[in-house]
């Protein structure tokens, strides 16, 4: 008879094999390791407050940005893709992605029909659209600081009349 090897379970976190059990289907954990296991899911705003107590280093790595080349404009020449695409309604759009450092910074959108009178409620709501986008595309990659008074400027910035969508917004944040 050909020998059968027992495969036993061994604690994910210190190879420990006895008193293991599988936590949430993800691991092996032993008795000596589970207090800690369970503390991390079950309090892990407690595990975040303690930690820096008792170590000298982040808990989670921090996250690396680029540094912005400006403070509060785009510099004047960056490197885009332009996408052309189609919507439901077989109107054609054209996206254009602006990078820095090839990573996503700022997007627009345009038409042929930039100028039809019916869509320009719609253009409005596209433009903050994109514009808050953008934003947060610059928020994500190169670490540029969210602050209401950004978001209120592209809001109003993207206001084609008065009370359109972005404007009736705005005036929702001023309050």
């Amino acid at each position: 008879m050909m020998g059968i090897a027992l495969m036993k379970k061994a604690c994910k976190f210190c190879g420990s094999l006895s008193g293991v059990i599988r936590v949430k289907k993800l691991f092996n954990v032993c008795d000596e390791c589970r207090p800690a296991v369970y503390a991390v899911i079950n309090s892990p705003t407690v595990i975040e407050q303690v930690w820096p107590l008792l170590h000298d280093r982040a808990i989670l790595p921090q996250v690396r940005r680029i540094k912005i080349p400006w403070q509060t404009e785009i510099a004047e020449v960056l490197d885009a893709k332009r996408h052309r695409a189609e919507d439901r309604e077989k109107n054609e759009w054209y996206l254009i992605v602006s990078e820095y450092a090839g990573k996503p910074v700022e997007l627009f959108v345009t038409t042929a029909g930039e100028n039809d009178h019916k869509l320009q409620s719609s253009l409005a709501n596209l433009t903050a659209l994109t514009r808050l986008v953008s934003l947060m595309l610059r928020h994500v990659f190169l670490g540029e600081q969210i602050t209401l008074e950004k978001i209120r400027k592209q809001l109003k910035r993207s206001s084609r009349q008065e009370r359109d969508l972005p404007d009736l917004v705005l005036g929702v944040l001023k309050e």
